[in-house]
């Protein structure tokens, strides 16, 4: 998906967010007439998340197309607090992806899922967040539209998630700002706490803007998750989120427009009350209400194959455009 250049690097991006596609209630209200679906009844799982697939594929709820994206990017504070072990092992796991011996892999064959990972310049850290922004505007608004090119060649599901750590600061940084996340109340080390604080602080005054706070506390694949997620409801593509990276970016688009993020379900349970609460205020459905996996991409995968069986309750011929 290209855009169009304006004066400003997030312009564009304001612009799409004011300018979203509605919903198609007539596909949804369509798919669940065929489930015989008591109007003044409570849905069951299965019926809402077949509801949420027409209303924002305008289409029966049976995937031709699905498609798994992860990002991977890599952080100084970061680095700083664990000495690098989770940039190395976001190394390690890139290069089993890239060879095809990642579990992702595995799985992504064994659901007949489309696989693309986007490496966002690993050996570039994003500057220290506690010192200042992670990334200029012309940088992040280059990375958002990069993760926008994660539906090119289409898709009719899409899932995004990030190669990421536990409890990383930028992403903790951003649910805290936006989303009132108590951080003393998280399993962080005390230099962890202090810097991820100082990063929320620097950013008092800038809360109205999501992209704004993207820039200045996220990282390069937050940036590009909140870009799939975009081009993914412009294009009406339902999207899977897994992750906290990928909680974060929903935050930040949320905060700019909460119609921006209506087209996507999260994959599963955080393990957290308070982020899982998150989920709930931001809208979200969430797929597998336990953790199934602690990784983001697996989660995603998961979450499709129970969607998927969901999606069998509803018969083929049920007259929306496939």
């Amino acid at each position: 998906m290209k855009l169009q250049e304006s004066g400003l690097p997030f312009d564009d991006f304001r612009n799409l967010v004011a300018t979203l596609p509605p919903a198609d209630e007539q596909a949804a209200e369509h798919t669940l007439g065929q489930l015989d679906c008591d109007p003044s009844a409570q849905m069951q799982p299965f019926e809402e998340m077949c509801a949420w697939y027409s209303r924002w594929s305008g289409r029966s709820p049976v995937v031709h197309r699905p498609l798994l994206t992860l990002f991977a990017g890599t952080h100084v504070l970061q680095n700083e607090l664990d000495d690098k072990a989770t940039a190395l092992w976001i190394l390690d796991e890139t290069l089993k992806i890239t060879e095809g011996t990642g579990t992702v892999n595995r799985l992504c064959k064994e659901q007949e899922f489309g696989l693309k990972l986007f490496d966002l310049a690993l050996q570039i850290p994003v500057d220290d967040i506690s010192k200042g922004p992670a990334l200029d505007e012309k940088g992040c608004a280059g990375t958002i539209a990069f993760g926008m090119e994660a539906i090119a060649g289409g898709s009719d599901l899409l899932g995004v998630a990030a190669l990421e750590g536990p409890l990383n600061p930028s992403s903790m940084a951003i649910l805290s700002l936006l989303n009132g996340l108590r951080l003393d109340e998280l399993e962080l080390e005390p230099k962890a706490l202090e810097k991820t604080k100082l990063a929320v602080e620097q950013v008092r005054g800038h809360e109205k803007d999501g992209f704004e706070v993207l820039r200045r506390l996220g990282g390069r694949e937050t940036s590009a998750i909140a870009g799939a997620i975009l081009a993914a409801r412009s294009e009406h593509v339902p999207t899977i989120v897994g992750g906290v990276t990928g909680l974060a970016a929903c935050a930040a688009l949320y905060r700019q427009h909460p119609q921006s993020i209506s087209h996507c379900i999260f994959a599963q349970s955080l393990g957290h009350s308070a982020l899982d609460c998150i989920i709930v205020d931001l809208g979200l459905m969430t797929v597998l209400p336990t953790v199934i996996s602690d990784q983001p991409g697996a989660s995603v995968l998961l979450a499709s194959s129970l969607l998927n069986g969901a999606f069998k309750h509803v018969p083929l011929s049920n007259g929306v455009a496939d």
